[in-house]
């Protein structure tokens, strides 16, 4: 009894670890479709999914929570200006644009939000809540993950360039989050963030930051003189920012989800979870990256 209950776990993880690399297969397996096609819509369209899909996945996540409608407002603004911004770059009318369009999202979202909180009365803390809501609901997905993911594909002059700076993110993020799993798994004993993910361990934070190198190094080697831009030196700190917003990314939705108490945000993905389990990560690296870019006056 007591062997068929130590190889039970055992299986479990196995199982586990099937699932999970079966689920990343995939998902790979059609991100080098979109990159081989090199086509600007093919981009737009995955980007587009991503981002409706996490942001349902966010809605689902709050349940019948109040400050539903809050929520919701901010969710279509952030829509309209992810989707609207990506039809003005994928077509060109838009070349290299400002902040107008997330500016003007997120004071709609802040004033509509208001004014739907003076339908009702005022219920403690839950009236400015909701109102808090509808910002993270704006900038949580649409934004941080589909504004910026469309920013820095077009952010260098050539489309090509754009795809590879994209593919060094995922890459460098989600190599940072099987290395954190492979190692973890593996040696890991001292619990990072307990209070908040109890499977992630400082072993594993490292191994991390190991593989997000071998992910950033490889597409750069890999990408030639589409990248031949981005001296040696930046490269590598791109890799221990992209680790490091991954790490914090995840590590945010974890906030939300034990907040929240949902296991997963969605079962798309046998292993994995949702979708907003794939782009948590991303959510932080790609702003992160795109600042980086255009503050070092790499782009």
């Amino acid at each position: 009894m007591a062997a068929m209950s130590a190889a039970s776990p055992s299986k479990s993880k196995a199982a586990v670890f099937r699932a999970r690399l079966t689920s990343t297969l995939i998902i790979w397996a059609i991100v080098t479709a979109v990159f081989v096609s090199g086509a600007p819509w093919a981009f737009f369209g995955l980007i587009a999914f991503l981002t409706i899909t996490g942001a349902g996945e966010f809605k689902s996540l709050f349940g019948e929570s109040p400050g539903g409608g809050c929520r919701n407002l901010g969710l279509i603004a952030g829509l309209v200006v992810a989707l609207s911004l990506g039809v003005g770059l994928v077509n060109g009318s838009l070349d290299r644009p400002g902040y107008d369009w997330e500016m003007m999202g997120l004071v709609v979202t802040i004033l509509g939000a208001f004014c739907w909180r003076f339908r009702n009365g005022i219920n403690g803390r839950d009236s400015v809540d909701a109102v808090g809501d509808s910002l993270i609901a704006y900038l949580y997905v649409p934004i941080l993950f589909g504004v910026f993911m469309l920013r820095v594909l077009f952010l260098p002059e050539a489309i090509a360039a754009g795809a590879w700076l994209i593919l060094m993110m995922c890459a460098s993020a989600k190599f940072t989050d099987m290395g954190a799993y492979i190692t973890g798994s593996l040696i890991g004993k001292n619990k990072m963030a307990p209070h908040l993910s109890p499977a992630k361990t400082w072993e594993g934070f490292f191994g991390a930051h190991f593989f997000a190198q071998l992910g950033a190094w490889g597409v750069w080697a890999l990408a030639g003189d589409s990248l031949a831009w981005i001296p040696p030196l930046h490269v590598g700190i791109i890799g221990v920012l992209m680790a490091l917003s991954a790490v914090a990314g995840d590590l945010a939705e974890s906030v939300l989800k034990r907040s929240l108490e949902v296991k997963d945000s969605g079962s798309w993905m046998p292993g994995i979870g949702g979708i907003l389990d794939l782009i948590d990560s991303l959510c932080f690296a790609a702003p992160v990256l795109y600042f980086y870019l255009t503050l070092t006056g790499l782009i």
